[in-house]
This record gives structure tokens, C-alpha cells and sequence, in this order.
């Protein structure tokens, strides 16, 4: 008669034989499954970064539009701005870097030149693209530029999709940090560089005319983060607009931050709370504005490590008067 131990090996050996290519094939086809789910969103992400390189060529962005007119009047008006007006109006084209970010990005996707560890990663990223290169949140997206130009005519020119800078800053009881400060914080345009004192912010050489006309002054970004106002990129499209890369350099300068002035109970996150100021958004961008505050800074599950380079990381609907 055979004991129960020969018995359980008799019924175990099959039953593993069996089992463990069933769930290989089952791991297969999900990771298949989940693959195809990532190009079905890339293939989505291709169509709208094709409507909007249509889009922006034919001048079918409004706020596209605001910044191309805006820079204009400002050229004659400020003829000392003109450097950094030509940089400025880029946005407004597909060599400005919000077209040309996402661009890149959806190519590393696509490619398969940017890592990830599995596809929901690349899903995730994929579904970021979706949503960020919707149209109309894309124009919205550009309302930071137009504000900014608006900004430098001192009230003159109207702002869109915002409230007046005296009424933001009095919504938001926020500090004023120069004409251009809705870019502050946006690797689109400069980096966080790290100094004994803290990080401060660094514009990239072609913007360096924001620092050199203001009197060279130093925004640390402990202070920027508490008392920061309202900008598109921050406060709506941060996580959908920013790379692995950039959101990666924005989480290691906020963990020097808290490290530095934890303790001392001056640490304050940029994105602790949320700052009014938007007027008249997409319903595109209010979905985005929703997830932007879900979590301070993007998901944290990826391992993913950025470079050295990008650890610091670089009258109209809704318009109000600058002033």
C-alpha cells in the first residue's frame, strides 16, 4: 500500500507540470495584452501630435496666436526685449519646447529609447501624452507664454486664462518674483542650481534676459515654494507637461529642500496646496488640473534615475489686464 507522502508526490509532479505553463502562457498574454494597450495609446498620442503640428502651422491655436501678435507689438514697443521675444515666440511654433517636449517624448516611446521596467510604465507615460496633447489643453498650456508677454508690456496687453497679477497675487497672498516668474520651476526653461544656501533658480542662457533685467536677482527655491503664484504649468499641467526626466529632478530638489530646512520648520512644499487664479480652462485642462494635485509630484513606483544634466532640471476668453 503506498504511503501518503508518494501518494502527494504522485498528485504534485502532474499537477505542477501542468499548472506552470498555464501561467506562463497566462503572463504572456497579459504582457501582450498590456503592450497592445500602449500602442493603442501611442497611436492616439501620434494622431494629436499631428493635429496640433497641423494646428499650430496654420495658425488654429488661439493663444498661439495671442503670443505670435504679442511678441510683435512688443518688438516695436521694447526693442531692447527683441533677443528674448524671438525665443519666446517659439513656443507659438513646433520648435518652441512644448511642442518639441512632447515630441520627444512620445518618440523615446515609441522607439523604445526611453527604459521602463514593464508596460505599465509606458502606459502610464503613453496616457500622460494622451491627455496632454489634446488640443485644447495644449492651447491652454500656452497660456503661460501669453501671460508672460503680457506681463512685459505692464498691463497693456491683456492676459488669457488668468486672473490680473494684483488679483492673483492678493488671491494667493503670493510674493512677486519678476516679470517671467510663471516660468520659475519649469525645466522647459531653466533648473533648480544647488548652492550651499539652497537651490536657486537658474535661467537657460537663451532666457537669461529675465535675470539681467531685474537686477540679476536670487529666487531660492525655499522661498519660491511658499510663496509662489498661479501658472498653468504648476498649478494644472505640471505632471502631464514634464518628462521622466524633468519630474525626477523635481522630486530630488524638493528632498534637498526638506532635508535642508525640515528640521529648521521652514520646508514647505511648491505644491502643498493649490493656487487660484484660472479663468476659463477646457474641460482638457480641468481634467489635468485634477490629477496635478492627487500627488505633489507625479507617481513614485518608477526606479528610474535622472542624469546628472537633468536632476537640476532645465483681450481674449478668459483675459484680464496684467496690472
Amino acid at each position: 500500500m503506498s504511503s501518503p507522502a508518494l501518494l502527494n508526490d504522485r498528485i504534485t509532479v502532474p499537477l505542477v507540470r501542468f499548472v506552470l505553463p498555464v501561467l506562463f502562457c497566462v503572463f504572456l498574454v497579459g504582457c501582450s495584452s498590456g503592450e497592445s494597450k500602449v500602442e493603442d495609446q501611442l497611436a492616439i498620442v501620434e494622431t494629436n501630435l499631428q493635429g496640433l503640428r497641423s494646428a499650430i502651422n496654420s495658425n488654429g491655436l488661439r493663444n498661439a496666436t495671442f503670443i505670435r501678435q504679442y511678441a510683435s507689438i512688443l518688438k516695436s514697443k521694447r526693442p531692447e526685449l527683441v533677443p528674448l521675444l524671438v525665443e519666446l515666440e517659439k513656443d507659438a511654433t513646433i520648435q518652441g519646447p512644448l511642442f518639441a517636449g512632447l515630441q520627444q517624448r512620445y518618440n523615446g516611446l515609441k522607439d523604445g529609447s526611453e527604459h521602463y521596467e514593464s508596460w505599465t510604465g509606458k502606459l502610464v507615460e503613453a496616457q500622460k501624452l494622451n491627455a496632454a496633447t489634446q488640443r485644447d489643453a495644449y492651447n491652454d498650456a500656452l497660456s503661460d507664454t501669453v501671460n508672460v508677454l503680457a506681463d512685459l508690456s505692464d498691463g497693456e496687453l491683456a492676459r488669457v486664462n488668468a486672473l490680473s497679477n494684483s488679483a492673483e497675487q492678493s488671491l494667493n497672498n503670493s510674493k512677486s518674483y519678476g516679470k517671467g516668474s510663471q516660468y520659475m520651476g519649469n525645466p522647459h526653461y531653466g533648473y533648480w542650481s544647488h548652492g550651499s544656501g539652497g537651490s536657486f533658480w537658474a535661467w537657460y542662457g537663451q532666457y537669461a534676459f529675465f535675470s539681467s533685467m531685474f537686477g540679476n536677482n536670487r529666487y531660492y527655491y525655499n522661498d519660491w515654494a511658499a510663496n509662489r503664484g498661479y501658472s498653468y504649468y504648476h498649478d494644472v499641467g505640471r505632471n502631464h507637461y514634464s518628462s521622466r526626466s524633468h519630474r525626477a529632478g523635481m522630486r530630488d530638489v524638493d528632498n534637498r529642500a526638506r532635508k535642508q530646512f525640515g528640521s529648521q520648520g521652514k520646508y514647505q512644499s511648491p505644491y502643498a496646496r493649490n493656487r487660484g487664479g484660472s479663468t476659463r480652462l477646457s474641460s482638457s485642462s480641468r481634467g489635468l488640473q485634477t490629477s496635478a494635485f492627487k500627488s505633489q509630484y507625479g507617481s513614485k513606483s518608477s526606479s528610474y534615475r535622472s542624469s546628472s544634466r537633468t536632476s537640476g532640471y532645465r483681450t481674449s476668453t478668459g483675459a484680464s489686464r496684467g496690472k
